[in-house]
């Protein structure tokens, strides 16, 4: 994919070849892999291939045809790739796992871990790709997953999750492939979590059931602590959400849904509170002939002393100056 994250513009890219030098280019681009492709009973001379692709970034949507009996080996494709069968037959061989799809099946092609084999059979496909991260942030949001997860399967577990994966994708079709394609990157974030959240529900992976792994009483998911840990030691710091975002290798905007969503808060407000609470220590233990309200407001982020005031009174219910007048 051209880029590991949702700001850029949708592009597409197109091929209808029987090139096999032309089609090993391509795909070796698109896959940022290196693939070898073998016609049953002798080498790639006659593949044809036509392959189109929307690339949103982080994630993309595709529609393939290979004619005959192809197989497609890569010794790693770094991104996960899922197979939607609309005619013929893929089989995948991906390290110790296998699976097959026939039409309206689904079959998980790659896990972005190790080499892959794809044998594909007479095969009109829909696909999606993912980059890892793009897992990894959707899993940190609603589990304790501080980890690529990991998938234990190449088929889906139900076939209720395959449906609705398949919903999933048809939507993002529709509105990536209209003749003016969706460029909103509010909503094309949106959908490209969507997708995430449907490829983890339908492919069994080691995520846990529940959503939670976290066995330590504290029901926040691991990022989260991360980021809140962050926050915590760095208070004293001229931070921003950036800043934690780049701490955890998450995007912006990752970061303020996960506070959105577990504390009903935004990391900016958070920052705010553990300022406000770092200044009132402060306040209450130092001596008021030595320190004043603006320098102890200044040293916790607050250039404004009646701003600070007003904040403080809100949060505390008692002034600064009678804080540190105590």
């Amino acid at each position: 994919m051209k880029a590991d994250r949702v700001d850029v513009r949708p592009e597409r890219t197109d091929i209808d070849s029987n090139d096999s030098d032309l089609i090993h280019k391509h795909l070796d681009q698109a896959y940022s892999a290196r693939f070898t492709i073998t016609r049953a009973g002798g080498p790639s001379i006659g593949c044809s291939c036509t392959h189109s692709r929307m690339d949103i970034g982080s994630y993309a949507i595709e529609e393939i045809r290979h004619d005959g009996d192809v197989t497609l080996r890569a010794d790693r494709v770094p991104s996960v790739v899922a197979l939607f069968v609309r005619s013929g037959r893929a089989d995948v061989v991906h390290g110790r796992l296998a699976g097959t799809a026939g039409p309206g099946e689904w079959v998980l092609a790659s896990t972005g871990v190790g080499g892959v084999q794809v044998r594909l059979v007479g095969a009109e496909l829909r696909a999606v790709v993912l980059s890892r991260s793009l897992l990894t942030e959707v899993a940190a949001i609603d589990t304790d997953a501080a980890s690529v997860p990991r998938f234990t399967g190449l088929t889906p577990t139900t076939g209720t999750a395959g449906r609705t994966l398949e919903a999933t994708e048809r939507f993002l079709h529709r509105i990536l492939t209209v003749p003016e394609p969706l460029e909103s990157r509010v909503l094309l974030a949106s959908a490209g979590r969507m997708l995430a959240s449907a490829i983890l529900t339908a492919f069994p992976n080691d995520l846990p059931a529940d959503g939670t792994a976290d066995t330590s009483g504290n029901a926040h998911p691991a990022l989260l602590r991360q980021a809140i840990d962050f926050i915590q030691d760095n208070a004293a710091h001229d931070i921003g959400v950036g800043d934690v975002a780049s701490a955890l290798y998450l995007s912006p905007r990752t970061v303020q849904y996960m506070f959105r969503r577990h504390l009903d808060t935004t990391p900016t407000a958070y920052l705010r509170e553990v300022r406000l609470a770092r200044a009132r220590e402060e306040l209450i233990a130092s001596d008021r002939s030595v320190t004043t309200v603006a320098a102890t407001a200044a040293r916790w982020g607050f250039a404004h002393t009646g701003r600070f005031a007003v904040l403080y009174r809100r949060t505390f219910g008692e002034s600064p100056h009678e804080t540190l007048r105590r």
